[in-house]
């Protein structure tokens, strides 16, 4: 009986043994697989992180940009002929004009025309012009030839997650509401700096040190205006023509009747430089309501014209006029009835 138990127990105890040791191994084994994924779990999360770079990236190209920004960055990625000559820094641009298919774009400098380094007097000065096609994706330089611009070179990508139409058009007609529009059909007497110094009254001391010797002088009374300026009558009174332009005098008061934007000639109003390389499309940023207008308006020989309230409240008679050339300014002219 002893016999016969013993090897009973030590059978069952044997398979037990093998059952454990089997179940050992298994766990073992299992581990070791389990290990062996380590490598191909750390990387697991890379999909996932690429996944993110994507999403964000999409994110980006949905964030709003600005017109501004848009045209900056497009105008700074090309090779155009402005920026060799004042470089991406000192560039800033905007645009002009727009229509459907077409974008103009100004490229402008910010220069300080103070004579004192207290007062900071800070104008815009014209230093490009480009054209861009919408439907050819075309940048051209106007600059130098309008009627042979030269093909730019830009990063297109700039323009491949938003639409530079569809953005500046809501913005520019966003700028415009009717009230602000109305306001700036105002050009205030008082804004305005004649070649960047005088305003419109002035003395003949001071005419003479920012315009030079007269080309010519002539009598009122031998023009014989319907309106003068001092309203004085008096037979020494006199027109001092000076490039194109014309200022009344009265003994020692000098007043501004025509200024031509010749020879350098210029304007500023409220800072913004205003001269022979001013576009129609440009005076529209400031007095969008009349030069919408001019289109309404004949011809004054082969001149366009804008016409422009003196003050705010419409208590004078007479209008500003703004002769434009080919698309240019050229003279502008005070206007009073007879």
């Amino acid at each position: 009986m002893i016999t016969l138990g013993f090897p009973i127990y030590t059978l069952a105890d044997t398979i037990g043994k093998l059952e454990y040791d089997y179940m050992v191994r298994v766990v073992v084994l299992f581990v070791i697989l389990l290990s062996s994924c380590g490598g191909p779990s750390i990387k697991a999360p890379q999909p996932a992180v690429m996944g993110d770079s994507l999403r964000h990236s999409v994110v980006r190209e949905n964030e709003p940009i600005s017109c501004d920004s848009m045209v900056a960055k497009l105008v700074k990625s090309s090779n155009a002929i402005a920026l060799a000559h004042f470089g991406k820094e000192l560039i800033k641009s905007r645009i002009a004009a727009m229509t459907s298919d077409k974008a103009t774009i100004k490229l402008y400098v910010i220069n300080d025309i103070s004579e004192t380094p207290v007062e900071e007097r800070l104008v815009e000065h014209a230093v490009g012009w480009l054209e861009f096609y919408r439907q050819t994706g075309k940048l051209l330089d106007i600059t130098n030839d309008p009627e042979k611009p030269e093909v730019l070179h830009y990063d297109k990508t700039i323009l491949e997650a938003y639409d530079l139409f569809k953005i500046c058009c809501t913005e520019l007609a966003a700028a415009k509401p009717g009230t602000h529009a109305e306001m700036l059909d105002v050009m205030l007497v008082d804004e305005i700096r004649f070649n960047g110094k005088l305003k419109r009254f002035f003395t003949m001391d001071e005419f003479a040190k920012v315009f030079g010797k007269p080309d010519s002088i002539k009598l009122l009374k031998d023009e014989a205006p319907c309106m003068t300026i001092f309203d004085t009558e008096a037979p020494d009174d006199q027109y001092l023509y000076k490039s194109g332009s014309r200022f009344e005098t009265s003994k020692d008061k000098v007043a501004v009747d025509e200024f031509w934007f010749l020879n350098g000639n210029f304007i500023t109003y409220k800072g913004i430089r205003i001269d022979a390389g001013t576009t129609l499309d440009d005076m529209q940023r400031l007095f969008p309501t009349a030069v919408k207008g001019r289109l309404g308006m004949d011809k004054e020989g082969k001149l366009w014209v804008i016409q422009l309230k003196e003050d705010e409240n419409g208590s004078s008679d007479g209008h500003i006029k703004i002769f434009f050339k080919n698309g240019w300014v050229y003279f502008m002219h005070w206007w009073f009835p007879c």
